[in-house]
């Protein structure tokens, strides 16, 4: 019998862990999976004023490690009595560690904080996380709230993608038994140098509109479908992608995107429209890398459905 993916998350001091420990136990929850909590150090002890020799001995650093690990537990026991919890103590550079430790989870979730285990500077842990994750992975942003609204931005331009992230986006409206938003994003290609803005002609703009709905609604056919028990609503851009999103995740519990693989290796390329959410959203964004079937809490309790995805 194949082992429950777990969810795991990051932690560090920063106040914003406690937000993606909040998160990550409701997620652990909502799959009936285990909780994987992990904290990193770094093996060279650091210099320190008024140590031995100006060092701070290993274990000592060691322990540092394990303190917030302890505070986590007995959070997440607190909120979440039944869940299974394991915890790591990652020895070296957090983001290849935490992206290895995620192989076989069905979420990696990440703080969101200037410094830290989850910074969202470029080059931060967490951007370098997200680089090397092979699963799905959340940065908890926004405030703490309960709308139960799950949004989904989809690149109706790419045709090769779309299945694992409307997977995993239509599986967190039906664990959460929330309605599912989903907004169109695109690059009109006809444009030459279009402007970010949308500084299009009113024409040129429902032209556009009629289109993108056209296509976004073959899409998501199938996934209607087979979850005709989630109410689907379809949101028209108003402006770029970026800016709609940003706005309409100010209404939502969760903003599901879809990623391309890393050139050559695992984890996750990001784009221009990704890295944006993931430095404005409102609310957490979850990157779903789509080379693989997504992980369903309905094939892991041995259901089958007839969406794209599920084969």
């Amino acid at each position: 019998m194949t082992a429950p993916a777990p969810v795991v998350v990051g932690i560090d001091e920063a106040d914003q862990s406690s937000h993606a420990l909040e998160f990550a136990g409701r997620e652990a929850v909502l799959r009936s999976v285990p909780l994987w909590i992990a904290h990193t150090y770094h093996r060279a002890p650091p210099v320190a004023l008024g140590a031995p020799d100006g060092r701070i001995p290993v274990q000592t650093v060691l322990d540092m490690a394990v303190d917030p690990l302890a505070g986590a537990v007995t959070q997440m026991l607190a909120d979440h009595p039944g869940t299974p919890i394991r915890t790591y103590v990652l020895c070296g550079s957090p983001a290849p560690g935490l992206a290895a430790l995620a192989r076989d989870a069905s979420l990696l979730v990440l703080g969101h904080s200037r410094g830290g285990l989850a910074g969202m500077l470029l080059g931060s842990v967490a951007l370098r996380t997200v680089a090397h994750a092979p699963c799905p992975t959340a940065v908890a942003r926004g405030a703490r709230r309960q709308m139960n609204r799950v949004l989904a931005g989809v690149d109706i331009g790419d045709p090769a993608g779309g299945r694992a992230q409307l997977g995993f986006a239509f599986d967190e409206a039906v664990m959460r038994a929330a309605d599912l938003l989903v907004l169109p994003t695109w690059e009109d290609q006809n444009a030459f140098h279009p402007d970010p803005t949308g500084d299009y002609t009113r024409d040129r703009l429902a032209l556009l509109a009629a289109d993108h709905r056209e296509r976004l609604e073959a899409v998501l056919e199938p996934w209607r479908r087979a979850h005709p028990d989630v109410a689907v609503d379809v949101l028209e851009a108003d402006g770029s992608g970026a800016r709609s999103l940003v706005e309409a995740s100010g209404h939502a519990d969760l903003l599901v995107l879809g990623a391309h693989p890393h050139p050559g290796g695992e984890g996750m390329r990001l784009g221009g429209l990704a890295y944006a959410l993931l430095q404005h959203a409102r609310c957490p964004v979850v990157l779903v890398p789509e080379r693989a079937k997504p992980w369903s809490p309905l094939i892991a309790a041995g259901t089958t459905a007839e969406g794209p995805g599920r084969r």
